[in-house]
């Protein structure tokens, strides 16, 4: 990743999907915060700078501690409003190297009016993709680089997310007396699902050390 690129990206989250410009990803999905967070940590387990998400349409305002992690930090609003009120408070701080990832057209003529750079949703995706090198250790990987599935941990990420998660559960015993039970919420459906695919990676990477 060129140093250049190593800048604080403050990222406006539902307009990027809309865009069209991310593969897989679509405002129609039910878990496309999700979908979105995971492949922003992929490109940021390669990107030296920090990346902020800002959603709308949050039930509760505020940062999301279930998904943020790896160097991406998401934030949720009660409505596109108060997104863009949020994103155009950390314009006007003119935080040092802050740039600005949308295709609205509002946010980024008031980006222009207080000097902070502005990323097009094309242009991020296109830096993201190109500026994303291979390390040598992972030649051999049967994955497809950029996948979600191609996260790399830490250590200390490895046991962060073991303390949260523990190890995987043993499989249930069925008994005749088992009682069907309500479907998961959409948000608890979306957070299961998340925390299945961890579990799975983290004892992959455990079998490997």
């Amino acid at each position: 990743m060129e140093a250049r690129l190593a800048v604080p990206l403050l990222i406006d989250g539902h307009n990027l999907i809309g865009s069209g410009m991310l593969e897989g990803i679509s405002l129609e999905d039910e878990d496309d915060e999700l979908r979105l967070v995971k492949r922003l940590r992929v490109w940021r387990s390669n990107y030296k700078g920090d990346m902020t998400v800002v959603f709308d349409r949050g039930i509760v305002g505020g940062t999301s501690r279930e998904l943020s992690g790896g160097g991406v930090k998401v934030i949720f609003a009660r409505d596109p409003q108060e997104a863009d009120d949020w994103i155009k408070r950390r314009i006007h701080a003119r935080q040092p190297g802050l740039t600005v990832v949308t295709n609205d057209w509002s946010l980024c003529r008031e980006a222009r009016l207080y000097d902070v750079d502005t990323w097009r949703a094309d242009e991020f995706v296109l830096k993201m993709q190109s500026g994303r090198a291979q390390p040598a250790q992972e030649a051999e990987s049967t994955e497809e680089p950029g996948a979600e599935t191609d996260v790399q941990l830490s250590d200390g990420e490895l046991s962060e997310w073991m303390q949260l998660f523990g190890p995987p559960p043993s499989p249930p015993v069925r008994t005749d007396s088992d009682v069907p039970r309500r479907p998961p919420s959409r948000a608890s459906a979306a957070f299961n699902r998340d925390r299945k695919a961890l579990r799975a990676r983290l004892q992959k990477k455990r079998s490997k050390r």
